[in-house]
């Protein structure tokens, strides 16, 4: 999500400091632009949200650290009580410079898949012989669109700096997160962690529980209220909402307007063929997609961005369901999705930042999420013991 300055007259880019009125590009249309309108004000996920604070790595990628402010005012930390004392390195986020570009381009203009390929629906047989013959666009468009149109999204997720931090998995929080965009409630549950989940003894686990935050004591072996509570009991936290690339709560329409958006953006979303991966005593099916950076129409090349600007397109806000991007907005995105073979939706991905053109070979940065779908929000209930989510990956925790 972006980051703004303190005094608010300027966000980060990811390479430098902006004024909040300069504009976002759009795709590369086939045909003349729409004539562009100021689209709101330039905003945060919610009325004085503060980033999350991040640490400085010398060297680290590019969008998992927080950007020296303009010289004006020196942004006070925010410290997390707790046994663990816990700094996550998270990105810099988006440009919300929104503006009204079209929403309404034609799909073709932008390499829609043939009308007549190859696809499958849930219900249908899964096999290595039927994925073999899916047209690999087609088959991820419809991947993405069923995680849009789900009313409601569970996803509990992580993010490391480096592939050495998730490999060593130290210092890290786990986000267990769903929003019900209808009754407009979240269930939010955190861990922070300085080891591998089933080793880790003493996590910091904080809960929210009717709009209080509730911590767990490694101590007393309790939970408890918060002694220096944040507003993510409140206030919807943008972090872990999502995967960075499709939001859920959509309708049809607006899902076809988010993919047709990011159809324009030529090169940006590169699917491979899908194929079927058997694990621990599971099937999933395995789709490696890469969202390369794109050249838009200010001639800048744009990555992680552009999923942003397309849910903007199809009318959504991310005031209402916070948007998470931990990469920075121009680099790509190398993303494995694992999709669950009746539903068809994600239930696992990989996820590693790559460099965009020009930018330094230092962007590796890493999200791992696991998904679900369920009915309504979890009931916030406080567990028996500390409760810690699990998170896993079908094929192991290596980088991919």
């Amino acid at each position: 999500m972006p980051t703004y300055s303190d005094d608010g007259q300027w966000w980060w880019d990811g390479r430098a400091w902006q004024p909040v009125n300069q504009q976002q590009p759009a795709p590369q249309q086939q045909y003349p632009p729409q004539p562009q309108q100021p689209y709101g004000a330039p905003q945060q996920p919610y009325p004085g949200q503060q980033p999350y604070p991040g640490q400085q790595h010398p060297g680290g990628p590019q969008g998992f650290y927080q950007p020296q402010q303009p010289p004006k005012k020196n942004r006070t930390p925010l410290i997390i009580a707790g046994a663990v004392a816990l700094v996550l390195v998270v990105a810099v986020g988006g440009v919300v410079a929104w503006r009204a570009t079209s929403g309404d381009q034609d799909a073709a203009t932008g390499g829609a898949p043939p009308k007549n390929a190859k696809n499958l629906e849930p219900g249908q047989p899964v096999t290595a012989e039927a994925l073999a013959e899916v047209n690999p666009q087609a088959f991820h468009e419809g991947v993405m669109k069923r995680q849009m149109v789900a009313p409601i999204e569970r996803v509990i997720s992580t993010t490391f700096p480096s592939e050495e931090a998730f490999e060593s998995r130290k210092l890290y929080a786990v986000r267990d997160y769903a929003v019900d965009l209808k009754s407009d409630k979240y269930y939010y549950f955190e861990s922070l962690l300085d080891a591998p989940i089933e080793q880790d003894k003493s996590p910091y686990n904080m809960m929210c529980v009717d709009g209080k935050e509730m911590e767990w004591s490694n101590v007393f072996q309790q939970w408890r209220p918060a002694r220096s509570p944040s507003k993510k009991c409140t206030q919807k936290y943008y972090l872990g909402a999502n995967d960075g690339v499709a939001g859920s709560g959509m309708t049809a329409e607006q899902a076809d307007k988010a993919i047709a958006y990011m159809r324009a953006a030529k090169g940006f979303v590169n699917a491979a063929q899908p194929t079927l991966l058997s694990a621990n005593g599971k099937t999933y099916i395995r789709q490696v997609v890469d969202f390369k950076p794109a050249v838009l129409s200010d001639g800048q090349s744009w990555g992680s961005q552009i999923p942003l600007w397309s849910y903007r397109d199809a009318g959504l806000d991310p005031s209402v369901l916070p948007w998470s991007n931990p990469f920075g907005p121009k680099e790509g995105i190398h993303m494995v999705y694992y999709v669950d073979t009746a539903t068809l939706r994600p239930a696992a991905a990989f996820q590693r930042g790559t460099e965009g053109p020009g930018m330094p070979d230092d962007a590796d940065g890493i999200q791992v999420v696991n998904y679900s779908y369920p009915d309504a929000l979890p009931v916030a209930k406080l567990p028996k013991n500390a409760g810690t989510p699990s998170l896993t990956l079908p094929e192991g925790w290596k980088l991919q």
